[in-house]
């Protein structure tokens, strides 16, 4: 869990890294396939923010680069970024209400033997590797401050005892189901329904 500064629309909350797709992510995706240009830019993200990088060899350190320069960076060192590591969780659609409207994809990757996080420190003010009730407690305390996503993200990942069980159980996912909270007449949002076992 990584918590932003308080600049931003999604400021001062603790989240799971992330941002958006550029142009860069797309071009590298080459055909323009959607699914790979999101995977591009949660790959990008990630390793711009942690300092850790997925490639489809392993886990690396990710160079101090941003942008066009980290795929030219891949692209001399030989390196592929790891988008079949990837397993789609779920994919979220602000509901119409919102001030701002998003369309986010949330991933699940194995991270073994990754090197220490280094973080962004334009965005970023600490990190932690937690375990999901760990988190989930501290967010009911009041401590880590979240939005409705990552909540229902660590609930999810709550009921795995281990990552390579939840990877199994997002296996499927394509996407194409989103998850579009409502309100409902006291002003709560509707449950929201995660992904489960698959047979």
């Amino acid at each position: 869990m990584v918590h932003r500064n308080s600049r931003g629309f999604f400021g001062d909350i603790v989240v799971f890294p992330g941002g958006r797709v550029d142009a860069v992510d797309v071009a590298a995706g080459g055909d323009g396939d959607e699914e790979t240009s999101h995977r591009n830019a949660a790959l990008r993200e990630f390793a711009e923010e942690t300092g850790i990088l997925i490639t489809e060899e392993g886990t690396v350190r990710a160079p101090a680069v941003r942008d066009r320069a980290y795929y030219d960076w891949l692209r001399d060192q030989g390196m592929v970024p790891g988008v079949d590591r990837l397993t789609l969780v779920s994919r979220w659609v602000t509901p119409e209400f919102a001030p701002r409207r998003f369309d986010t994809r949330f991933y699940v990757v194995a991270c073994q033997d990754a090197p220490d996080v280094e973080l962004d420190r334009d965005e970023l003010i600490w990190h932690e590797w937690v375990a999901p009730d760990a988190a989930l407690q501290r967010h009911v305390e009041g401590e880590w401050p979240m939005v409705q996503p990552t909540v229902s993200h660590l609930q999810w990942l709550c009921r795995w005892a281990t990552i390579e069980e939840a990877v199994r159980s997002a296996e499927g996912a394509d996407g194409r189901t989103l998850i579009v909270p409502r309100r409902v007449d006291d002003g709560s949002l509707l449950p929201i329904h995660m992904p489960v076992e698959q047979a």
